[in-house]
């Protein structure tokens, strides 16, 4: 009975939080306009506010301390008529994100994991943190000239980009878990682009995931090799990208060995031209193919032999 009383109370504080989103939404669209609209700021505010202590009420600590970080950041410009700018809106869209997705998050089917939760806090702070000192900056009479959060090159701010990460290495992890084939390898492969598509215009981001990409080409190492190196590497690179580190990145020296290691072979294969002298032929062959392979080709000869003799 209990239970059912607190999944009632769950559900009627996610309705409530839902209306508030709506509400910090709609200022936040175009924050520079809204400012001049003192009682639209305070209704922000307010929002903010009520899911905080909402969240706080029923233990959800994720969600509060977001909502918490936000509402400190509307008292700043209720309290402070500044001017704001593009660096302001998108940090302050990002943290809306941050406390949206948690939020959506509490209405799946295992709710809102407590480790879940404050990864996705701890992967928002840096942007909260930058964005009140952004604040106070322009408070105090300065100007806010360039945001060092993490952002695509077009400008546009990445919401929650290690999570956006996180999802698709756990796709990826799944195929690992199968067994090695080229279906498999391919959907490898079509992940990555998928993590290219994530951020277009970080270069040390792009060459990360191609070098992943040349590593499954090598199909002369296992799942077992490759999964715990890349996995790893992109989620480190999430994660800092996030927290806006990207001069942090690094390619690690086995990935960058690897990858190369792929990218000659295939180079080789390229180049591989045959001999004149038959001998030679089929040395190349045995060198180059499995016992399958070769007894595939011999099969083939024989048949277009056959068939040449008859024509």
């Amino acid at each position: 009975m209990a239970s059912e009383q607190e999944e009632r109370i769950k559900q009627l504080f996610i309705m409530e939080a839902e209306e508030h989103l709506v509400t910090l939404e709609n200022g936040l669209v175009d924050l520079k306009s809204t400012m001049s609209d003192s009682e639209t700021i305070n209704d922000m505010f307010r929002a903010a506010h009520s899911v905080k202590g909402g969240a706080a009420m029923l233990g959800m600590h994720s969600v509060k301390k977001v909502a918490h970080r936000l509402e400190d950041c509307f008292k700043i410009i209720r309290e402070n008529p500044v001017d704001i700018d593009q660096t302001i809106e998108s940090q302050f869209l990002q943290g809306y994100d941050t406390l949206k997705d948690l939020v959506e998050r509490l209405q799946g089917p295992y709710g809102l994991r407590e480790e879940e939760g404050e990864e996705i806090v701890q992967n928002a702070l840096p942007v909260f943190a930058e964005l009140e000192a952004n604040l106070n900056t322009l408070v105090s009479g300065g100007t806010v000239t360039k945001s060092t959060t993490a952002a695509a090159g077009n400008g546009k701010v990445q919401t929650n980009f290690a999570q956006q990460v996180k999802d698709k290495l756990k796709e990826m992890l799944e195929v690992f878990k199968q067994a090695d084939s080229p279906d498999s390898r391919k959907q490898l492969i079509e992940s990555c682009n998928g993590l290219l598509k994530l951020d277009e215009n970080t270069e040390i981001w792009q060459t990360l995931v191609t070098a992943s990409q040349d590593a499954l080409a090598n199909s002369k190492l296992s799942y077992q090799i490759l999964a715990p190196l890349i996995i790893k590497e992109l989620n480190t690179a999430g994660e800092l990208i996030q927290a806006g580190k990207v001069e942090e990145i690094v390619v690690s020296k086995d990935l960058n060995e690897i990858a190369n290691s792929a990218k000659a072979t295939t180079s080789e294969q390229k180049k591989v031209s045959l001999p004149k002298d038959p001998k030679e032929v089929v040395k190349l062959i045995i060198k180059s193919c499995d016992v399958k392979q070769q007894e595939a080709i011999a099969k083939l000869l024989v048949k277009h032999v056959k068939s040449s003799k008859n024509n």
